[in-house]
Parts: C-alpha cells; sequence; structure tokens
C-alpha cells in the first residue's frame, strides 16, 4: 500500500487479501483483475497499477445483474475522477520534479558530483535541442504552408486564364457558326432567285404532270 496524501492505494493481491478479511469475499487475482479493468476501478500512479481504498468493496458487487453493474460502474466511475483530481492536486504541491532533486544532492563524493554535473549538463543540452528542433519544425512548417498558398494561387491564376481562353474560343466558335449559317443563307435565297433553277424548276413541275396525266389515262 501506499499513500498519496490521505488517499490509500492497494496493489491487487493485497486487495484480495482485504477482501476476505474484512469483507468475507473470496476471489483469486486473474478474476479479480478482469473484474476491477471491466469496472475500471484503477488509478496509475508512477505508472504502476493500483485500487483506491475506496473503491474495495464496490468490487464485492454480483455483475450478473445488469442494474446493479450499472450501478456499480458509476459509482466507481465518479469516485475514480475524484481520486485522480485529488491525486493531481497533491502532486501539484508537494511532489518534486526529479531535476530539483538531483540538483538539491549534496555530496563530497568526487565521483558523485562529476556525474550529477554531467547529468545536468546533458538535460540542459537536450532540453536546447528540443527546442531548436521545434522551432525548425515550426518554420519549415510555415515556409510549407506559404509554398502551399503560392501553388494555390499560381494554380487558381492558371484555371483562370484557361477559363477564358475557353469562353474565347467558344465565343469564336459561336460567331463562325452564326455567320456560316448567314452564308448558307444568302447562297440559298440566290440559289432560288437564280433563273435557270427556276426554269428548271417549272420543267421539272411540267414533267411531272405530264407524266401523271399519262398515266392517269392509261388507267
Amino acid at each position: 500500500m501506499i499513500k498519496v496524501g490521505t488517499i490509500q492505494l492497494y496493489k491487487l493481491g493485497e486487495v484480495v487479501k482485504i477482501l476476505k478479511e474484512n469483507f468475507n469475499f473470496t476471489i483469486d487475482n486473474p478474476t479479480l483483475c478482469r473484474k476491477a479493468s471491466k469496472l475500471n476501478a484503477y488509478v496509475i500512479y508512477n505508472e504502476k497499477k493500483y485500487i483506491p481504498k475506496d473503491i474495495i468493496y464496490h468490487l464485492t458487487a454480483n455483475m450478473r445483474y445488469l442494474e446493479t453493474k450499472i450501478n456499480t460502474q458509476k459509482i466507481i466511475e465518479n469516485k475514480i475522477e475524484s481520486i485522480k483530481q485529488d491525486i493531481s492536486t497533491y502532486d501539484k504541491k508537494h511532489k518534486i520534479n526529479p531535476l530539483t532533486a538531483i540538483q538539491r544532492i549534496k555530496t563530497n563524493n568526487n565521483n558523485t558530483t562529476k556525474f550529477i554535473k554531467a547529468f545536468l549538463e546533458l538535460t540542459e543540452e537536450i532540453k536546447n535541442i528540443k527546442e531548436e528542433t521545434q522551432k525548425e519544425i515550426k518554420n519549415m512548417k510555415e515556409e510549407t504552408q506559404k509554398e502551399i498558398k503560392n501553388i494555390k494561387e499560381e494554380t487558381q491564376k492558371e484555371i483562370k486564364n484557361k477559363d477564358e481562353e475557353i469562353f474565347k474560343l467558344k465565343q469564336i466558335i459561336q460567331n463562325i457558326q452564326k455567320q456560316t449559317q448567314i452564308n448558307l443563307n444568302k447562297e440559298l435565297i440566290s440559289t432560288l432567285n437564280n433563273p435557270i433553277y427556276k426554269k428548271s424548276k417549272n420543267n421539272f413541275y411540267i414533267t411531272n404532270k405530264k407524266i401523271f396525266n399519262i398515266y392517269k389515262r392509261n388507267n
């Protein structure tokens, strides 16, 4: 068991023992592990899983009944959320940063002093590298966005120019079609007004009439 302020956190094996001794509830480690996982009854602290003291009693609930399961999940969810907030508040007030803890170490051992100094220098160097890397990434991102913007603008200009060219071509085609139709109409009118065409048309009419009359007499 560990204490974080007033909060008591227990390991899985400890909870199995507490359930048996305090609540007359027998359960093995694997079964409790699955049950706690389904109920989200764990709190992770320093990268390890713990079950808070206030949650232990609720692990005796019978999960076979749906209503009991839902109610238990809701109770545990609310309590876990509150416990996490309390732990976070406590850590902010009391937990010492590992680097700060190393800086506070006082020793007469020369090797230890050299190690601490080298570690602090390395930490500072890593910090600087991270900052420089972040700046470079930011600059690259800005340059990339600028290039993308320029490409988009150029593309839009090209599309606009192409659209204008297409529009002009359509206008030219329409004008050609219009002029062609006008010319055809003129040619047709000219042909119809031509004396030769009129005579030919008249002869065609007379010939057809004669043929019709002959056909009529014979029948």
